[in-house]
């Protein structure tokens, strides 16, 4: 974890790399406060799974790289908070499935590109708001199914671009929020 000053803007630039690789398990459970920022990059590969439960906030802001490589299982559930904003790419590929469960908002806008591809999931059920607003592109190809339920809220603003490909699952459940901030790419190779 690098954290800036608490008082104050920080002024200098880091760079960490974080790599967590072959089989590990990444927990952070009950109320903690995960944050990256500035020029980071956090990689997951190999065959990893990311929990993160119990009132987490997870937020990555200025210009991260997120990536989660080789049938990684990424859940976020109890109360999470996951936002993109400013120009993300959020990319997951090949077969993966996409649950968004219990009160989420789906909301994709201004100039987005939503690509899912080859065999996944898409549902989107039971009271949810799926708005694609500005120019987007929504393009869900070869026998995918989207399912969201119980009224999620799901917002993508600002130029992002949601591919989906490559065997992942990524769940997100309970009432959670994921804020991505300020050019992160998050994407899974």
């Amino acid at each position: 974890m690098c954290r800036g000053p608490q008082n104050g803007r920080q002024k200098n630039t880091v760079l960490v790399a974080f790599r967590i690789s072959e089989s590990q398990n990444l927990r952070i459970s009950e109320s903690q406060n995960l944050r990256i920022s500035e020029s980071q990059n956090f990689r997951i590969s190999e065959s990893q799974n990311l929990r993160i439960s119990e009132s987490q906030n997870l937020r990555i802001s200025e210009s991260q790289n997120l990536r989660i490589s080789e049938s990684q299982n990424l859940r976020i559930s109890e109360s999470q908070n996951l936002r993109i904003s400013e120009s993300q790419n959020l990319r997951i590929s090949e077969s993966q499935n996409l649950r968004i469960s219990e009160s989420q908002n789906l909301r994709i806008s201004e100039s987005q590109n939503l690509r899912i591809s080859e065999s996944q999931n898409l549902r989107i059920s039971e009271s949810q708001n799926l708005r694609i607003s500005e120019s987007q592109n929504l393009r869900i190809s070869e026998s995918q199914n989207l399912r969201i339920s119980e009224s999620q809220n799901l917002r993508i603003s600002e130029s992002q671009n949601l591919r989906i490909s490559e065997s992942q699952n990524l769940r997100i459940s309970e009432s959670q929020n994921l804020r991505i901030s300020e050019s992160q790419i998050l994407s899974n190779f």
